[in-house]
């Protein structure tokens, strides 16, 4: 019976028995150390007698796909791990040192060079990442990461506020290295708070950067201030007494530049103080100097373009009516002018239009309605900021928005409702479209 069920099997069966038979020839083959395949004992075929059933078909091929070996892929390299951490000892020995470089810079009552400021600077914060035991990556992007490590410096944060000394052991950071770090912030304190010391925006982005690594940034505000209203000093002579002269803090010149107040800002949201934060915005992107920055560094190059439009039109309708006979060449060189005009007039306008109309970049905080045109783009960084803030306090979710409560978020919500925006417009939210 097995021998005619044998002779009269559809193509179809034996086409399936060849398959199966060269799927293991092929595994064989492959792994020619292997004494068994598929639990069978080696040499040991698919029986010809009896049809295959489907599991005895599928089996092979699954065992194959399983068995094959993948194709090498290289590996990426693996970051390079950051330095250990200083012992007791050598942080004190590098902490006298760094501050014997700060004293030589305070008790002067000269002007002390810009180099010397910021190799001051540089030194807190080199001894600062030897405290941390890894090198800090400077970030712009997410709210959660402003360039600080996860593992100090994250138990370093906790010890801003905290004198306990077992919750300081618990947090995986030794007390000593809290205090060198907070010896490392007064230092910088220290240096941008004597009286003869310029702050130029190199030597506040080094302050900035090294309070947001130390995870102090409290004295940030106060930093801001200082870089708009400290008085400058002049030297009359080389060796006669220090002048001081009245800054003005609406000056462009004296405005924060963005990745520094960003940088702040990170650090302050890190630190989870939201008085803190929305001082910072008030004191960058709210000032007039950043205001007069904006528009020479945004404004003033379409400006000089729209200024030199007419001249450029007219030549260019010049040179085309030379090429007509028409008209008259001056009716000529009218028309042309005029058109050429309206083009790049009205292209302009739509385009101006569109750029201070757009919110795909707004995410819970947009304008409020009736706000002018020129004060949603002059305002766009400050809006941008308070809507960092408020991705970081609110929830992460995007269906429990508008669930948030507490005093510290309705205090939120009006700080933005007084400053001419909307936080979670109810059309906006999801699911109320």
């Amino acid at each position: 019976m097995n021998q005619h069920v044998a002779l009269i099997r559809s193509p179809a069966c034996r086409f399936c028995s060849f398959l199966a038979r060269n799927c293991l020839s092929a595994q064989r083959s492959s792994f020619p150390g292997r004494k068994q395949s598929l639990g069978r004992p080696a040499g040991a075929g698919l029986s010809t007698t009896n049809p295959p059933t489907i599991a005895r078909f599928r089996q092979p091929s699954a065992s194959k796909a399983v068995a094959r070996p993948l194709p090498s892929v290289p590996s990426s390299p693996s970051p390079s791990p950051g330095q250990a951490p200083l012992g007791a000892a050598e942080a004190a020995v590098k902490l006298r040192e760094v501050e014997s470089t700060c004293q030589a810079i305070v008790s002067t009552q000269s002007i002390p060079a810009e180099g010397a400021i910021l190799e001051a600077l540089r030194a807190c914060e080199s001894l600062a990442r030897r405290i941390l035991g890894e090198p800090v990556v400077l970030a712009d992007g997410n709210c959660n990461g402003n360039g600080l490590s996860k593992s100090s410096t994250s138990a370093l944060l906790s010890l801003n506020g905290q004198s306990s000394k077992s919750r300081a052991q618990a947090s995986g950071v030794p007390l000593a290295a809290g205090k060198v770090a907070s010896s490392l912030s007064g230092l910088a304190y220290s240096i941008i708070r004597h009286p003869p010391v310029f702050i130029s925006a190199e030597v506040l982005e080094s302050y900035v950067r090294l309070q947001s690594l130390l995870s102090r940034p409290k004295s940030l505000p106060e930093a801001f201030v200082l870089y708009s209203t400290k008085r400058i000093p002049k030297a009359a002579q080389a060796s006669g007494p220090v002048t001081y002269t009245q800054a003005s803090p609406s000056q462009a010149r004296y405005a924060i530049p963005r990745d520094v107040a960003m940088l702040a800002l990170n650090s302050a949201i890190a630190g989870k103080s939201l008085g803190l934060a929305l001082s910072i915005i008030d004191l960058a992107f709210c000032a007039p100097a950043y205001k007069r920055s904006l528009l020479i560094r945004k404004m003033l190059p379409p400006a000089v373009g729209a200024a030199l439009l007419p001249l450029c039109a007219y030549t260019v309708a010049s040179f085309l009516s030379q090429y007509q006979d028409s008209m008259d060449t001056a009716l000529a060189t009218n028309i042309a002018f005029a058109g050429i005009l309206a083009y790049v007039g009205f292209t302009a306008f739509i385009g101006a239009v569109a750029v201070t109309t757009s919110n795909d970049q707004m995410d819970r905080v947009t304008w409020a309605t009736g706000l002018p045109l020129r004060q949603r783009w002059l305002r766009e960084d400050e809006r941008a900021a308070v809507d960092r803030v408020a991705g970081a306090w609110g929830f992460k979710e995007t269906w429990r928005r508008g669930e948030e409560e507490g005093e510290e978020w309705e205090a939120l919500r009006d700080w933005i409702g007084s400053r001419g925006m909307v936080l979670d417009r109810p059309e906006l939210m999801e699911g109320m479209e």
